[in-house]
């Protein structure tokens, strides 16, 4: 893992260089190795994603139910719209009959309320006639027995 790792797999490298004049130069390299364990940490991490997408498709609903619970959202809005129009239908329906009903008792009662007023009507004029008849009878009278005769005697 580090360098400083005693029991890390490493490979030393050793190069002995001769020179003319008689030197010898040895260069060290050293290199270290990890193990596989990266390799294996790399791997649980990929399998754990590749469970984790597995489980979020598979978790969702498929296009097919999700466009069956539309449909079948659909048809109870629809047949919840039908009943309440039909009950306002029904409603409107009643209410109609109630105002019709409502009309014509209002017609009923303007009706005997002018035929009421028509019969006082009649019965003011036949008052005013008879008062009037009597008035004129009581008057034909009175002008005949008061009145000077037509043609008055002849004077001797």
């Amino acid at each position: 893992m580090s360098d400083f790792d005693p029991n890390a797999a490493h490979t030393t490298e050793v190069r002995t260089t001769y020179d003319a004049a008689g030197r010898t130069t040895e260069v060290r390299s050293v290199q270290v190795r990890s193990g596989a364990t990266g390799w294996w940490i790399a791997g649980g991490i990929a399998a754990v994603v590749i469970v984790a997408v597995t489980a979020i498709l598979v978790g969702r609903p498929s296009q097919t139910q999700t466009d069956q619970a539309a449909s079948i959202a659909a048809e109870q809005a629809r047949t919840q719209g039908f009943a309440d129009g039909a009950q306002s239908a029904a409603l409107n329906q009643a209410n109609a009959q109630n105002a019709q009903a409502a009309m014509q008792s209002a017609q009923l009662s303007a009706q005997s309320e002018a035929d009421r007023a028509a019969a006082s009507r009649a019965a003011a004029e036949a008052a005013a006639n008879r008062a009037a008849n009597a008035a004129n009878s009581g008057r034909n009278t009175s002008d005949t027995v008061n009145a000077p005769p037509a043609n008055p005697p002849p004077s001797n």
